[in-house]
């Protein structure tokens, strides 16, 4: 059986930061959209985009959950935030093609 390192209800305003982040995110765009021409995302990249943040929001809520140690935790958290942004990046400029 495994255990969970948060207690319920522990860490919402946390949780609740993270999602709000992501949502933010997701409207700048659409936001820059509506004042310049630079910027051009099509459905298929906002969907791209909540597909990759929900994943990492998902694995986030995991590892916090299952990994009970501080430090491993900032760890796997700073592992998960890396393999995101490399994941965007490319899907941005295609650096690793």
């Amino acid at each position: 059986m495994i255990t969970t390192a948060w207690k319920q209800g522990s860490g919402s305003i946390w949780r609740a930061g993270m999602w709000s982040l992501f949502g933010a995110l997701l409207l700048a765009p659409l936001i820059a959209m509506q004042l310049t021409q630079e910027v051009r995302w099509t459905g298929f990249d906002f969907a791209a985009a909540a597909v990759l943040m929900g994943a990492l929001g998902v694995f986030v809520e995991v590892a916090c959950r299952v990994v009970t140690r501080p430090l491993a935790r900032a760890a796997v958290l700073a592992v998960l935030l890396t393999a995101s942004l490399l994941v965007w990046i490319d899907g941005a400029v295609g650096i690793f093609r």
